[in-house]
């Protein structure tokens, strides 16, 4: 017995000696240290580890998945829901829209986007109740009562009502929609709201249903950057920074800001100076200001700036509810322990510490679901490559207008267009067609939307093959002024519309633009101030060596005085059966009352001619039998 006892201990003793050196060689390697002898001494020298995927997976989802204060999302819902009750209610009751879009007389048509061709198109009657139970979803949002419910609602009827009508587009309302749609999948009501009152009330309140996941801050936060900085992108094209336009032409209108320039530098070149002025600024603005909010140093000079920029939109453009949206987005970029100690929030904001449980130990860190890691990668990703998708069509975006909706190109063009619809029945004498039953919103989109305009010229060879049994080709004889430029060929005159495919990627019956290398802007305006000292308006024209404009000058209306003037290139004039050549700076009298032709010739640069006449441009939009929004508006 006595000498198995060694032996037994011996063995017991053994194991642990063992355990003991392997537990203290994995501790020196988790902790990244390793012993190595030097001058006799051992001397602990620290060795980085590199992170895994595994751990670098772990550090994001953390961050994602950190639990935070729910109140700087209740009052971004808060101020955004009520924001919206003041858009329908103001749209169905001062805007006459419900009249004006959906009732079963008029307008003739209305215009659907090519992927909801066929959204039901309700009677008048329930629109109303439509329109309502949206304004009822905003406000129940607002308030935080029956949460999931209000926003599916609001999200499902609003994006209904704007699919009912094409021409109501604007990119204020699609960002509505997916701030909406982000509701949906986010946990707004858990602060500030009458649903948490009621689980509160309950006894349903608890950590997790007290806080949200960070990433539903996050994706409202991106949501917000991209529709600032795509805005940005969008605007660094060669009006916006080289030429100042449309900032030039629109701000110069507004009498105030005329005034003070024309005080601080000399007259002549205050219009450029409030161009580059405005233009620079609105393109640094859009550009840095996702970062500033972001960055806590900027973030208050980011909220002075947002605020200015806003109010000046509103004051200057009226552009609705969309700047007070955009300065209640303030809210989403201030941390939330930063909402939680404002005064008349701070009953509102959840006492416990987010990140530690109540016992003191930290949270665990909680993981996304599959399905939701999926939809928010979608998303993310659909909204950093949709704005690029103009890059698949030819041409300037710009002009050919192909790709430019869902891409937060916003308030970029300053653009005119006028339209004659020429209509040949089979075997007939081809007219004019002047009876656009459709309200000055529809005509205003369709002049500048290729597809609406390739909607209504098929929707006009439809009827007119009901009506008479017999088809008919529809031409488009249609100009547009793109940021002060003279007027060009926007659409080819020879291509009959109803034959072509409305389903085509491409639409080639576009003219592409003319190089403004054959424009001489600073004549145009000597020539416009000109024209305007000698009590009249010079509206120009522009086109390729080869081009015929034909074209009437009607005399039941208020212009009486309208000549040629040929600008550059190589222009003639054909009154009756008289061609006559216009050299450059001469001046042509037309006559009132009938057609006449112009043509430019050469084979060098596109030709450039003005009409100056003495009626405004809308009345010489009529004269000429051509219609435009400054023709629509006067009747």
């Amino acid at each position: 017995m006595d000498q198995q006892q060694p032996s037994v201990r011996l063995r017991h003793d053994t194991r642990p000696a063992q355990d003991t050196s392997t537990a203290e060689s994995e501790e020196k390697t988790t902790n990244g240290g390793v012993n190595e002898e030097r001058d006799g001494k051992g001397a602990p020298e620290p060795v980085k580890r590199r992170l895994s995927s595994s751990d670098e997976s772990a550090g994001w989802m953390a961050t994602l998945t950190e639990r935070v204060d729910p109140l700087t999302l209740a009052v971004f819902r808060f101020l955004f829901g009520a924001a919206m009750v003041v858009h329908i209610v103001r749209a169905a009751l001062t805007q006459d829209v419900i009249q004006a879009n959906f009732q079963d007389f008029f307008p003739e048509l209305n215009f659907h986007y090519y992927f909801a061709m066929n959204v039901w198109k309700p009677p008048v009657e329930i629109t109303w109740y439509i329109f309502w139970a949206c304004a009822v979803s905003a406000g129940l949002l607002s308030i935080g009562f029956l949460y999931r419910l209000a926003s599916l609602s609001f999200f499902l009827l609003f994006t209904y009502i704007n699919l009912l009508e094409k021409a109501r587009y604007n990119n204020h309302y699609y960002l509505y929609i997916l701030v909406s749609f982000l509701f949906l999948i986010t946990d707004c009501n858990r602060s500030f709201s009458l649903d948490h009152l009621i689980a509160c009330w309950r006894g349903k309140k608890t950590e997790k249903t007290s806080t949200v996941p960070k990433w539903q801050l996050d994706i409202l936060r991106f949501q917000i950057f991209v529709c600032y900085f795509y805005g940005s992108i969008a605007k660094m094209n060669y009006d916006w920074v080289i030429r100042g336009e449309p900032c030039k032409t629109w701000f110069y209108r507004v009498e105030p800001i005329r005034q003070l320039a024309e005080i601080v530098v000399p007259p002549e070149y205050a219009s450029s100076v409030i161009g580059h002025f405005f233009s620079a600024g609105g393109l640094l603005f859009d550009l840095l200001i996702g970062f500033m909010l972001i960055s806590k140093t900027f973030r208050p000079m980011g909220f002075l700036m947002t605020f200015g920029f806003h109010l000046t939109n509103h004051f200057v453009f009226k552009i609705g509810t969309f700047p007070w949206v955009m300065m209640a987005t303030n809210i989403l970029f201030i941390e939330p322990e930063t909402v939680s100690k404002i005064p008349i929030l701070k009953n509102f904001a959840t006492s416990a510490n987010t990140s530690t449980s109540r016992d003191g130990k930290k949270t665990q860190t909680s993981k996304l679901c599959r399905p939701l890691l999926a939809l928010l990668f979608c998303y993310v990703t659909a909204q950093c490559l949709v704005p690029f998708r103009h890059w698949l069509y030819p041409g300037d975006v710009n002009w050919t207008m192909e790709g430019h909706q869902f891409s937060w190109r916003m308030m970029l063009n300053a653009e005119d267009v006028v339209l004659r619809t020429l209509i040949r029945p089979q075997g007939g004498a081809e007219v004019v067609h002047t009876g656009y039953q459709i309200n000055a919103r529809q005509m205003k989109r369709m002049l500048t939307d290729p597809e609406l305009i390739l909607q209504y010229a098929q929707h006009l060879g439809r009827g007119h093959l009901q009506t008479t049994g017999s088809p008919a080709s529809v031409r488009l004889d249609m100009w547009r002024s793109l940021n002060n430029r003279p007027f060009q060929r926007w659409v080819d005159p020879s291509v009959d519309l109803t034959t072509v495919d409305y389903w085509a990627f491409h639409y080639p019956w576009l003219e592409p633009r003319l190089p403004d290398s054959d424009i001489d802007f600073s004549e145009l305006d000597r020539i416009r101030a000109e024209a305007k000292d000698h009590g009249k308006m010079a509206t120009f024209f522009m086109d390729k060596p080869g081009g015929v404009f034909k074209t009437t000058l009607q005399a039941d209306g208020p212009c009486s005085n309208i000549s040629l003037l040929a600008v550059s290139g190589d222009v003639s004039a054909q009154i009756k059966k008289m061609h006559t050549h216009v050299p450059v700076g001469t001046e042509l009298s037309l006559p009132i009352g009938g057609f006449h032709r112009v043509r430019t010739g050469g084979d060098g640069p596109a030709s450039v001619w003005a009409y100056l006449h003495d009626c405004s441009p809308g009345h010489f939009h009529n004269a000429m039998m051509m219609v435009s929004m400054d023709s629509w508006e006067l009747y």
